[in-house]
């Protein structure tokens, strides 16, 4: 158990596994505003959270202030309370049990398209913003809700990076992809427990089908790099995740509210992942970070120590393994083909990185303080 607890402290220290998605996938409840004779089963007051989150929003909605997730979960409330409007005046007043006429798909998204076009199909709603994003709103100092068609291209910009021998392109997606894995281990826990309620239920004698769009849309991907697919995989994933969700709760083997929590935190984990990854593409892709290299921790040039201060001020240090590529991303476009005085110049500022790291440790371990927020743009875009 110690050796187990000490694989776990040295990967920690390391800088990989940076992302921390516990506070989301954990049991740990948020805290908001409640009001009587609220829209929602659990009274929660979405006038009530606008002022507790004023000054925050005000200041423009950073994503790594604590206040974040509850932002988030602000949002998506006021997009329920539409629907649920949306829907008394579709049914004109009539009891909930009168089923909806189908709605149009947005933007006319299930149009034909020719063969050999690689797609994918959506049946939620929440699937489909979560692979469209939310837009700023004219004229508003908010930030917009990245999804994951930008995140796509924020990949395919870091992928690219990565031919320049940028390390800290290589940690981004290394991050990128070591959290992709733990919300998709997430949402594989959950499909399967879904799925073990429902076979229950047929063992009882009871056949449920899992919901389905009427009217599913088709959307086209033509991603420019590997990176692209692996978002439209978790779209899809999350999109059968809701669908089950949903499916679960007009069977009445969940309430509205473990609904809600389930949709919620499985949402967050995954904007969590998002904006991780967009804010490396965003620094990254500045005119004067567009040169970072390895070769930049040997060289003597003016340019390449202010483009290292500069990563080290955002960042941090760039993790040893990552500088020597002991650990490195699924996909690169990295010449691989080095020289003996290429090798030499990994191992060398690897082994100084890896003493930095280790007196790091140490140091913490003898005076621990609170770790600064890492600097972030509560503007950025991609």
């Amino acid at each position: 158990m110690a050796t187990n607890q000490g694989k776990q402290e040295t990967r920690r220290g390391s800088g990989i596994d940076a992302i921390d998605l516990q506070s989301i996938l954990g049991p740990a409840r948020m805290n908001f505003e409640k009001e009587a004779g609220s829209p929602f089963s659990d009274g929660y007051s979405i006038r009530g959270e606008e002022l507790a989150l004023a000054d925050y929003v005000e200041s423009g909605a950073s994503e790594s202030d604590p206040r974040f997730d509850r932002y988030v979960e602000l949002l998506d409330r006021r997009e329920r309370l539409s629907q649920m409007k949306a829907e008394h005046r579709e049914r004109r007043g009539a009891d909930p049990l009168v089923p909806i006429s189908d709605a149009q798909a947005i933007d006319d998204l299930g149009m034909l398209v020719d063969d050999g076009v690689d797609q994918m199909t959506i049946h939620t709603i929440e699937a489909l913003r979560m692979f469209y994003g939310r837009a700023r709103e004219p004229g508003s100092k908010v930030a917009p809700i990245i999804g994951g068609r930008r995140i796509a291209a924020s990949l395919r910009n870091l992928w690219l990076l990565t031919a320049n021998n940028n390390p800290y392109a290589d940690w981004a997606l290394v991050r990128y992809e070591r959290g992709l894995q733990e919300v998709q281990e997430h949402l594989r826990g959950a499909i399967q427990h879904c799925e073990e309620r429902m076979d229950q239920q047929r063992k009882l004698g009871l056949i449920y089908t899992v919901a389905a769009s009427s009217n599913p849309v088709n959307v086209n991907l033509g991603f420019k790099s590997p990176y692209g697919y692996d978002i439209s995989t978790l779209i899809v994933q999350y999109d059968y995740f809701v669908r089950l969700q949903k499916t679960l709760n007009r069977k009445s083997l969940q309430s509205d509210s473990q609904m809600r929590e389930s949709l919620s935190i499985a949402s967050r984990a995954i904007l969590k992942v998002f904006y991780d990854t967009a804010r490396f593409s965003r620094w990254l892709s500045r005119s004067e970070m567009a040169d970072l290299n390895r070769a930049d921790w040997v060289g003597a040039d003016d340019q390449a120590r202010k483009r290292i201060e500069f990563a080290m001020q955002v960042f941090g240090p760039v993790p040893a393994v990552i500088y020597k590529v002991e650990v490195a991303p699924s996909h690169s476009r990295r010449r691989y083909s080095l020289s003996d005085a290429e090798r030499a110049v990994l191992q060398q500022v690897g082994a100084q990185l890896e003493a930095d790291e280790q007196d790091q440790r140490h140091d913490e371990t003898e005076s621990p303080i609170e770790a600064p927020a890492e600097p972030t743009s509560s503007t950025e875009t991609v």
